[in-house]
């Protein structure tokens, strides 16, 4: 089960007011179905991120929900409109009070 992960967020530090950016967020999670079983027949149990999202400056940008036939590390690609200067929030939620916040700020120009 994998208890710590590893984000990585990339998006530009600068955009021009009104301009299309592209964005790519990954997360490393080993994601477990809750499908599989052991060799002794035990069932392991499901740990899977259950939610992304995305927001900028407070507003949603991206969300997506996640179910068990997702792969491990998933990534995300989509796009945003730079409207102000201001943060980036990524946020991941999972099962056994899986976590992780990654945040970036861009420059509007």
């Amino acid at each position: 089960m994998s208890r710590s992960s590893r984000a990585v967020v990339t998006l530009p530090k600068t955009a021009k007011r009104g301009e299309i950016f592209p964005i790519r967020a990954i997360v490393q999670h080993e994601m477990e179905s809750g499908f599989r079983h052991t060799e002794q027949g035990v069932r392991v149990p499901r740990d899977i991120i259950r939610e992304f999202v995305c927001s900028y400056n407070g507003n949603l940008v991206f969300k997506a929900d996640l179910h068990p036939g997702i792969g491990s590390n998933p990534l995300f690609i989509f796009y945003a409109k730079a409207e102000q200067s201001g943060t980036l929030e990524f946020k991941w939620t999972g099962d056994n009070d899986y976590l992780t916040i990654v945040k970036h700020t861009i420059t509007v120009l």
